[in-house]
């Protein structure tokens, strides 16, 4: 009881972080298969088709969704050592884009600014952030290129990565109460995020049914035999003049 307690307070602080740099801010619909905590049996995934994406959980993690909280996806605990990790997603609107410094608006990515204004408002809130780091290469060839980087309060050590796709602005983050923890949890985080994937029109059209395809798909993407995803259609691009900024 005491570990669960911990652990729910431990996730509580994290989405306070999430809230303070202003990434949770829409309700989501998704789905999580199979429920529960399975210690054996089949791999748990995470998948929302609002958000076009799809996420396998950590073995030993117990993952949980959140439907009803504004842009959390998922969540997944760890007891010993303790350790959360968060998946969030944002839409990626012009007012997004021109919240950034132009400093970081000046990078080539979307994913490169993202993560920039990202670090800036958390060393905003006198976080020690570390340098950005290119992200795994199974997320570019799924078409989802990241970016992730490490920060600390001296209370809480997170890792971050993020990846913007689209309209949309996805984060996930690992918390845990010591920069050992945190050092302990960096293969499942990396696994994690590795099998992060954009999925195609037709999976984000098709109704609820088997996931033994999605896992099978997503376990090939890390073998490195399958293809590359095909990108949705993209929407207007939120990227363009910001109000009150001097044009030259």
């Amino acid at each position: 009881m005491t570990r669960l307690a911990s652990a729910i307070g431990a996730l509580a602080m994290l989405i306070a972080i999430a809230l303070a740099i202003g990434f949770l801010v829409e309700e989501s619909h998704a789905e999580l298969e199979p429920k529960g905590c399975p210690t054996q049996g089949p791999t748990q995934v995470f998948t929302s088709r609002a958000d076009r994406v799809r996420i396998i959980i950590p073995r030993g993690w117990c993952a949980t969704d959140h439907p009803s909280y504004p842009g959390l996806l998922v969540s997944m605990l760890h007891n010993q050592p303790p350790g959360e990790i968060l998946l969030t997603s944002e839409p990626f609107t012009r007012e997004l884009y021109c919240s950034w410094p132009v400093s970081c608006r000046n990078l080539t990515t979307n994913t490169q600014k993202y993560a920039c204004a990202l670090r800036e408002k958390l060393s905003a809130l006198r976080m020690r952030v570390g340098p950005s780091q290119l992200g795994p290469r199974e997320n570019e060839a799924a078409g989802l290129p990241s970016v992730w980087f490490e920060y600390d309060d001296n209370k809480r050590f997170l890792r971050q990565a993020v990846a913007v796709n689209g309209d949309r602005a996805l984060s996930l983050v690992l918390s845990a109460p010591t920069g050992d923890a945190r050092a302990n949890h960096v293969r499942p985080f990396d696994t994690a995020l590795r099998t992060l994937a954009v999925l195609t029109a037709a999976e984000s059209a098709a109704p609820t049914g088997s996931i033994d395809a999605a896992v099978d798909d997503a376990l090939t993407t890390l073998s490195g035999d399958a293809g590359v995803l095909p990108p949705p259609v993209p929407r207007e691009s939120p990227i363009g003049p910001c109000p009150n900024e001097v044009r030259r």
